[in-house]
C-alpha cells in the first residue's frame, strides 16, 4: 500500500473514531433523556470552549498574511490543524445527536464540510510539497542557483491549480459556517438565555 493511501486510511479511521467518541461521550453525559447534555450549563460551556478552540484556526491565516515576507508559519499551521480537529469535536460533544433546529443542523453540516475540506486541503498540500521538493532536486541537478530555484518554485507554487481551487472552496464554506454559528448563538441566547 502506498504512503498516501495508508495515510488516508489512518486519517479516516481517526476521524470516524473521534466522531464516534464525541457522540458516545455526549450520550454518557446526558443523564436525563429529556435534557440532553448540550442543554445543560456544562453543555453550553463545552460549546463555548469548542468555539474558542475553533477561533484559534484563524491565527494561522492572520500570521500568514501579516508577516512581511509572507513566509509559511509552520508552527501556526500545526495549531490550525489541531484546533480544526479539537474544536469541532468539542462542538460535537456539545450538540450530540440531538438535531431539533434548522440553524444548528446547518451549522453542524457546514462545520463538517470545513473539517472535511481542511483534511482534503492537507492532503493536497502534502502532494504539492512533495512535487515541489522533487522539482527543487531536478533544478539543482541542472545547476541553477538557489535564488533561481526559489523563483521558479515560487512561480510553480502560485500556479498550482488544485491548491488554488481548494482555497476557493475552503474559505466560503468557513464563512458560511461562521455566519451559521453566529445565528445559532444569537438564537440560543434570544430563546433560551444563558
Amino acid at each position: 500500500m502506498s504512503p498516501p493511501a495508508r495515510r488516508t486510511i489512518l486519517v479516516a479511521a481517526f476521524v470516524l473514531t473521534a466522531i464516534a467518541g464525541a457522540f458516545t461521550l455526549e450520550q454518557m453525559l446526558s443523564l436525563r433523556p429529556d435534557r440532553p447534555f448540550g442543554h445543560t450549563h456544562m453543555g453550553h460551556l463545552a460549546g463555548w470552549v469548542g468555539l474558542g478552540v475553533i477561533s484559534l484556526v484563524f491565527l494561522y491565516s492572520y500570521r500568514k498574511r501579516s508577516t512581511p515576507d509572507r513566509c509559511w508559519p509552520k508552527g501556526w499551521f500545526r495549531v490550525h490543524m489541531a484546533a480544526g480537529v479539537a474544536g469541532p469535536l468539542l462542538i460535537l460533544v456539545h450538540a450530540g445527536n440531538h438535531f431539533h433546529a434548522l440553524v444548528p443542523i446547518l451549522a453542524m453540516l457546514a462545520m463538517g464540510l470545513v473539517v472535511l475540506s481542511g483534511i482534503i486541503g492537507q492532503a493536497v498540500h502534502y502532494l504539492v510539497l512533495r512535487t515541489l521538493h522533487e522539482q527543487r532536486r531536478e533544478l539543482a541537478q541542472q545547476g541553477l542557483s538557489e535564488d533561481e530555484i526559489d523563483a521558479r518554485l515560487h512561480l510553480m507554487a502560485s500556479q498550482e491549480k488544485v491548491f488554488c481551487f481548494w482555497q476557493y472552496l475552503h474559505a466560503p464554506v468557513t464563512v458560511t459556517f461562521l455566519v451559521l454559528v453566529l445565528l445559532h448563538i444569537g438564537g440560543a441566547l434570544y430563546f433560551g438565555g444563558f
